[in-house]
């Protein structure tokens, strides 16, 4: 594509296409507090407060520092029929992985332990690369799909859903362990928001580009590079294929968005809890549940729930379905709708995980007992696997194909 000025700015500018809509551009550099928009979709394609590695690595190496403490001390205390019980986030997925639902623990573990470690490590060990100049491309490819999987922030919203949950049935507290782990998920927010891996791509491989170039452009590692010096339809820096192939797209697009719907149909006609009082089984799903939560009076918890665990997956098909509709019969008008639509469906589909969380806390609070036990139903591992497919089914779809369809309808 052909390179438009962003406007007359008088500084250093490098060539660069929008990754949302393949528009080609200069960007200059930028202050602290400025931002780059991309003239013709508005998306923001560079930040200026972004922080240095160094300076992501410190704050990444106190996070992890701080996660024994979040992950393996208990967050939650209850008493039950007088006998203290406590939760922390790793005994939830042991409990749940030791009673039969390993599949569903590993959902828990995957998102809650294991994704927020790596990625903290991961931004230590690309500062021990820079330092002692390791290739790093590896570091860099995986820290690309790390991001959308950390979920310490649903985690957090979880714990309160949990404790109002619970409070019917024992008296429940809070521990002094709650704190590092807020401050370990605040902190992981911080750092989400100061960093970005085509920042760390730069870094290590800079790669100039001339302005009266053609550009295509890599959404691997965020290269905007001339045409002609590609490898065949590879990215001459991180080597992944910059072909924008519609049909493939598509097929990964469909074929996980369905696998996600069908997933979604025993998710919500199954129990997705089982709570045993005095031997008497009180089976729930996702939609009982939240009619529960309503007859205690907890009308704000029942949103939460409801809006996590049924409005947000079911709108998620939906407008991923409209997207594809508008893909498939090349409807290219209101272009800006299609994109906040998509844009609402990145950001909210992760906080479908909140009810996994709820189940491993429950399993690890309520255990199992002669007068009252807790057991996660059917409908849970449907449920985590709709949850894993859609979210997959956004990543893969390209915000391209809709500007295509735009461009070829003005």
């Amino acid at each position: 594509m052909l390179i438009k000025r962003f406007s007359s700015i008088s500084a250093t500018e490098r060539a660069i296409c929008c990754d949302v809509c393949d528009h080609a551009m200069l960007l200059p550099s930028l202050q602290k507090n400025q931002k780059a928009n991309c003239p013709h979709c508005h998306h923001t394609v560079r930040v200026g407060n972004l922080w240095s590695l160094k300076r992501c690595s410190i704050l990444a190496l106190s996070i992890l520092i701080l996660m024994p403490f979040a992950f393996s001390f208990p967050l939650l205390n209850i008493q039950l029929l007088g006998t203290p019980i406590y939760a922390s986030i790793w005994s939830g997925v042991w409990k749940m992985a030791t009673e039969g639902y390993p599949y569903t623990a590993f959902l828990v573990l995957f998102c809650a332990i294991v994704m927020p470690i790596a990625f903290v490590v991961i931004i230590i060990l690309l500062q021990i690369c820079y330092l002692f100049k390791i290739n790093a491309k590896m570091l860099l490819l995986s820290l690309n799909y790390i991001k959308s999987w950390v979920m310490l922030d649903v985690y957090l919203v979880s714990l309160g859903v949990a404790a109002f949950k619970v409070r019917e049935y024992a008296s429940i507290s809070f521990t002094l362990y709650l704190l590092p782990f807020v401050l370990v998920t605040f902190l992981t927010i911080l750092l989400f928001t100061k960093t970005s891996p085509k920042q760390f791509w730069d870094k290590f491989y800079p790669y100039p580009t001339s302005p009266d170039a053609h550009l295509r452009y890599c959404k691997t590692c965020g290269l905007s590079f001339p045409a002609e010096q590609a490898i065949g339809h590879f990215c001459p820096r991180c080597h992944a294929d910059t072909s924008v192939d519609t049909n493939l797209i598509l097929q990964r697009t469909w074929s996980t968005l369905i696998a996600g719907a069908i997933m979604l149909i025993p998710a919500n006609l199954l129990p997705i809890s089982v709570v045993y009082v005095n031997g008497a089984p009180s089976a729930d799903t996702l939609m009982s549940g939240v009619i529960a939560f309503m007859q205690m009076g907890n009308y704000s918890i029942a949103a939460i729930v409801f809006i996590a665990s049924i409005f947000v997956p079911v709108s998620k098909i939906l407008i991923m379905l409209y997207l594809l509709g508008c893909v498939h019969f090349g409807y290219g008008k209101n272009i800006h709708l299609q994109m906040k639509l998509f844009e609402i469906v990145h950001f909210v589909g992760r906080w479908s995980m909140l009810d996994l969380f709820v189940l491993s806390l429950m399993m690890s609070l309520v255990t199992r007992g002669q007068i009252i036990s807790f057991s996660v139903g059917p409908a849970a591992i449907y449920f985590g696997l709709a949850v894993f497919l859609t979210m997959i089914s956004a990543e893969v779809f390209d915000t391209r194909l809709l500007w295509k369809n735009y461009e070829a309808h003005k």
